[in-house]
Parts: C-alpha cells; structure tokens; sequence
C-alpha cells in the first residue's frame, strides 16, 4: 500500500511539476519559512489568520521549492459545525419539604410523564418546594449541560443552582453547577439558562437552587450531549472602520468592520469593550465594502450585562461557513452602545502538500500568478488512494516575510503565453484532422463507383 501510495503521489506531482513554471518570492505580497516533517510524503500546513489577510482567495496561495516550482496541494476543510449536540427535554417535578424538623417520609410516583418525589414531615401540613427531580432512566447518553427552562417572573433575577446526581435514589453526589440569570433588556427579555455537569448516564438528577427568589419553579430541562470534533477554533477580534475609511453612500447609521482577509467564519458575536451595553440588529458580510451585502443575521439581540457583581455576555451565533472579510452591523432597534467590536470564530484548516523538490521551502500567499493555487489533479489522485481519513504530519510555518508587498498584486496581469500557446496547439490541432476530413471526403467522391 506504501508503494501504491508513493507512486501515485510520484505521478501526481511529477504532472503537477511539468506543467507549472518557476515562480519567484517577489511575485507574492508575503511568505513564512516552512519545515516540512522529515521523510512524509505528503503532509499539512496550518492555514492562520494571517495567511488569510495575505491572499484575497486559496487561488493566491502556493507553497514554493529552493527552485520556485509551486508544489501541489489542495485545502483540506474542517467538518462543519464544529460539535454535534444532542438533546433530550424532561419534565421536572418538585421535591416537597416541611420547614419543622420531624421524622419524615418520602414518596415516589412514577408514570407515563416522569417521577413525582414528595417529603413530608410526620404530621406536618405545610409543604415548600426545597428542589426538583429529573428522571433520567431512559437516557443513554451522558449529558454535558442542562438548559434549564423555569415560569416566567417579572423582575430580573439571578439565582445559583446546583445539580445532583444518583442512581438509585439513595446517594447522591455533585455534578455541576452555575449562575442562570433571567434579564430585562428594554422590552425583551434574555435568559442565562445553561449548567454545565460531569457526565453521568441515567439515574436521576435532583436540581436545588440557592438566591432568596421567590416562586422559582423549575418546568423542565433540556439534556445536552456535546460531541466535539478534531478541528480547534480560532478567533479575531477587530473594531470598526474609521468613517474615512467606507465609502461616500454607507450606512451612517451602521458599523463597518473589516477582518483582514476571507476566513471561513463558522460563528460571530459583538462585544461591548468596556462598558455594558446592547444592540439589536442584523449582521450582514461581503466580500467589498462597495457591497452587495449578504445578510447573515438578522434581527439578534447582542449585550453584555453586569448584574449582581456578574457579567453575561451573548454567546457565539453560529452562521454555518461564510468566506468574507468585510461585515456590517445595523441595528433594527434600540441600542446602547459605547465601544464595539466584532469577533470572529473559524476553524483551523490546512494545505494538503505533495512533498518533492528540496528546500528551503516557503508558504508563499497574494499574487497574479497563473501558477499558483490548488492543484485538483493532486486532489483526485489523493481521494483516490486515501478515501478514509487518515493521520498527516503537520509542517511548521515559521515568521512572516515582506516579499513584493501590495504591488504583487497591482501590477499589470502578464499575457499568458503558456495558456496561448496551449490553446494554439489544440485548434492547430482541431483543423489538422478536420482539413484531413475533408480531403478524404472529397478523395471518396472522385473514386468511380
């Protein structure tokens, strides 16, 4: 199978080598020192915030030998999303306490809706709620986090809630626990409802909640089973453009953020630097901040707010993937807002390589080049011998290096002989056997029948 792999991966990169020429360093705005892992046959380099800010597009990005012959390669994409979730909603059902402190007896009703546990003190006739129950029997999975859903109340609070859990009833021991937090945001209303917990499979879960809020009743919660995939995020955070810095018609009423490059952007949130603050509005990208704009996210809350000596903060949306650099914010409602900035996630995405040639070998990103790019003969001919993912070393990208700068890619476009002279060939090509056609046409109309 290595020998099989070798001589694809050979037949592959030699057609790659025979039909790119030489390029040269200053042919490309920047560059990082690449270090190949010792004796692979192919292997990945990380793609980074700033190799995206380097190349407008994957069409710009080559990975270059001692000679300057581009290597073939082709991006390897992380899944998306980045995690899986799965969710199961139970109904909650109060566990009853009287306040004196008497021998008590402990009933459990269990139907088609769930588990009913009651505690009642001997002769006691007063009940108060002291926490709930959620009958997880049927649950195979272990969960990560539980969203808790709670009946509305009508002031803002914030309580600490602490989550048990046991397998039979008896002995209970501690999971999780975490702040939930119901906020007023102008007309609306915004819920900090997630506890995070160590896994535990089926049993029961007792959910006890410490604040002083009054008539906090627990309707149901929602178990959440994270599966998280290989691909680690990465983030930028950058503030708005200056208004000398957009066009004459922009939005004035809007924020305009650029993040230096296409990065395949996974989720966004809006942060509030110093100050609390919120906004509600729709989030839009392109790829120019002339526009068409491409909306992303519409009508959404963002904030962060301080309560009760916490900060809550809106969590990432995720957006699926979107390749853009530029983006707006325009709000569709009230806002407060003193200082804003965007903030980006992406996942970590690699260059596929077919090593060959020797070094020093560079990653090399923004140019007119016609050679440079992916190489999709090298991208079948892995599908092909690798169908199943597998294990690849990883190079190392060393500090960036200034090559032709921004004139790398203001200079005039060559004439691409190479393409024209192809070109030539084939329709010299195309008369030669359709001349021949024609002349043995003729020759088969003069034979005498």
């Amino acid at each position: 199978m290595r020998r099989k792999t070798a001589l694809s991966l050979a037949a592959g990169t030699a057609f790659a080598a025979a039909t790119a020429a030489a390029l040269t360093l200053d042919a490309f705005v920047a560059g990082w020192p690449l270090e190949p892992p010792p004796g692979a046959e192919v292997y990945d380099v990380p793609l980074t915030a700033e190799v995206y800010a380097a190349a407008p597009s994957i069409d710009e990005l080559a990975v270059l030998d001692a000679d300057g012959t581009p290597l073939p390669f082709f991006r390897r994409s992380a899944p998306a999303p980045l995690t899986t979730e799965q969710r199961i909603t139970l109904e909650a059902s109060p566990l009853y306490a009287d306040s004196a402190a008497r021998a008590a007896t402990i009933g459990v009703t269990t139907n088609v809706s769930g588990t009913s546990v009651t505690v009642t003190p001997g002769g006691g006739e007063a009940r108060r709620i002291v926490g709930f129950v959620i009958d997880a029997r049927t649950v195979t999975t272990a969960p990560s986090a539980f969203d808790l859903d709670w009946r509305a109340l009508p002031q803002p609070f914030l309580l600490d809630v602490r989550i048990e859990h046991s397998p039979d009833f008896r002995a209970w021991r501690d999971v999780g626990g975490a702040g939930v937090a119901a906020l007023a945001i102008g007309d609306g209303e915004v819920r900090h409802a997630r506890v995070p917990v160590r896994p535990a499979t089926g049993g029961y879960y007792r959910i006890t909640a410490n604040g002083g809020v009054e008539d906090w009743y627990l309707e149901r919660a929602t178990l959440v089973s994270t599966t998280a995939l290989t691909a680690t995020p990465q983030s930028v955070r950058v503030r708005p453009l200056a208004a000398g810095a957009l066009p004459l018609d922009a939005a004035t009423d809007a924020w305009y953020f650029d993040v230096g490059g296409s990065l395949p952007a996974s989720s966004v949130t809006l942060a509030f630097a110093d100050e609390p603050g919120w906004l509600r509005g729709d989030v839009a990208g392109s790829d120019s901040l002339a526009g068409p704009w491409m909306p992303i996210v519409s009508d959404t809350l963002f904030y962060k707010l301080a309560f009760e000596g916490r900060t809550f903060t809106t969590p990432p949306i995720g957006v699926g993937r979107r390749e853009l650099r530029y983006w707006r914010v325009l709000p569709s409602g009230t806002a407060r807002v003193s200082q804003l900035e965007l903030t980006l996630t992406f996942p970590q995405e690699f260059l596929r390589v077919g090593a060959r040639g020797s070094g020093p070998w560079w990653l090399v990103a923004g140019t007119l080049a016609e050679d440079a790019g992916p190489d999709p003969t090298f991208a079948a001919v892995w599908s092909e011998i690798a169908p199943t993912p597998r294990a690849v070393p990883i190079a190392t990208l060393g500090a960036k290096r200034e090559f032709g700068g921004s004139g790398a890619r203001s200079a005039s476009r060559p004439f691409p002989w190479r393409t024209a002279a192809l070109w030539a060939v084939l329709i010299g090509g195309v008369l030669v056997v359709g001349g021949m056609a024609v002349r043995l046409a003729r020759e088969m109309q003069r034979k005498p029948p």
